[in-house]
């Protein structure tokens, strides 16, 4: 540190608007900086031209919460394993991530719950629905701790980024398939959506709606019905619906519950005449997939969103540096059962 020269760290201070000895804090590790100002420092220091490296093994580590549904849901298991997984990179960014799991039946606890990790954290990525009352008390903690939205947007949360698939996009794929799959004699079609407020789900039914609509006029979608998230429950609406409506030709599962749905089909022997399009290549699912019982999975990427998410974080209070578009969309895959991934490739 010795070679830089005073006169450069006063003008770091004066272009930070900072003292001289908060420049010097951040420098030696002092502590007592808060991360906004930490990152403006790092700012100047990096427009001044003072090596960045310099600074960054001396600054202290962030804490990053990701809040997101219960690992029972198995896309939300693979999504905390690849937090898991990017750990032993975040030592650069130095970051530290911290689960915290939201019980999305209860939105004056889930509140609640926002508040105290904010509280506590130097930053927040959310995964949750559109509420209104959990919008606004995001928006409120926005002010001074940064949210990304993952998976799903929340855009009136005040957050500093989106991170994830283009859903309607998604839906639109979705509708493609369906319309193909089944073919030109068309049919009636069911869609069940996890969780209404979730925009990411509303948005795929959207997209799927637009191409049945514009590209295959003989499809009607018969319902849309809501799982709340819960696989019980969607087998049990899923079974309702078709035992009530046989021109029922073809699903498309927005979410979860898959598992449940597919024993609703065999159970009333439709396996061989219902297309079933879902989301999420889970362990379970890339089973039903080979199996024929379910047509297509489309894929997101947790691992990919998971290190984007907390590049953002990283790239807000200048640790790294990035030429990606915050507002780019990250990437989704196609599986039919003929190029479905080996399980190790999956894992």
């Amino acid at each position: 540190m010795s070679d830089i020269k005073k006169t450069t760290l006063d003008q770091i201070a004066a272009a930070a608007g900072v003292s001289l000895s908060t420049v010097d804090r951040v420098m030696n590790r002092r502590g007592g900086v808060s991360p906004a100002r930490e990152a403006k420092v790092l700012e100047w220091a990096n427009k001044l031209n003072v090596d960045r490296v310099l600074f960054r093994g001396y600054l202290p580590m962030l804490r990053v919460a990701v809040l997101m549904q219960s690992p029972k849901n198995p896309f939300y298991r693979g999504l905390r394993n690849a937090f898991a997984d990017i750990g032993a990179t975040l030592s650069e960014m130095r970051l530290n991530c911290f689960i915290h799991y939201l019980d999305l039946t209860k939105p004056q606890g889930t509140i609640k719950q926002i508040h105290q990790i904010a509280s506590v954290n130097d930053a927040m990525i959310v995964v949750c629905p559109n509420d209104p009352d959990v919008a606004e008390a995001l928006r409120q903690i926005s002010a001074k701790t940064p949210v990304v939205t993952l998976v799903t947007d929340i855009p009136t949360s005040g957050r500093i980024a989106y991170v994830g698939p283009d859903n309607r996009q998604m839906g639109r794929a979705a509708g493609e398939l369906m319309g193909r799959f089944c073919g030109s004699q068309g049919g009636e079609v069911l869609v069940v959506l996890g969780m209404q407020h979730m925009i990411g789900h509303e948005e795929r039914e959207m997209g799927f709606r637009s191409v049945l609509r514009e590209r295959f006029p003989l499809f009607a979608i018969s319902e849309t019905l809501e799982s709340g998230e819960d696989q019980t429950r969607a087998g049990e609406v899923v079974r309702r619906a078709l035992q009530n409506n046989p021109n029922i030709r073809g699903i498309y599962n927005v979410s979860a519950g898959n598992t449940n749905i597919t024993q609703a089909i065999k159970s009333l022997g439709l396996e061989q005449q219902m297309v079933l399009i879902t989301h999420e290549l889970t362990t379970e699912r890339r089973r039903m997939l080979r199996e024929g019982v379910i047509d297509v999975i489309i894929d997101q990427n947790p691992h990919e969103e998971a290190r984007r998410a907390l590049e953002i974080i990283a790239v807000h209070f200048n640790r790294v540096e990035s030429d990606k578009s915050p507002g780019s969309y990250t990437p989704f895959n196609i599986y039919i059962r003929e190029n479905c991934p080996p399980e190790s490739e999956f894992s």
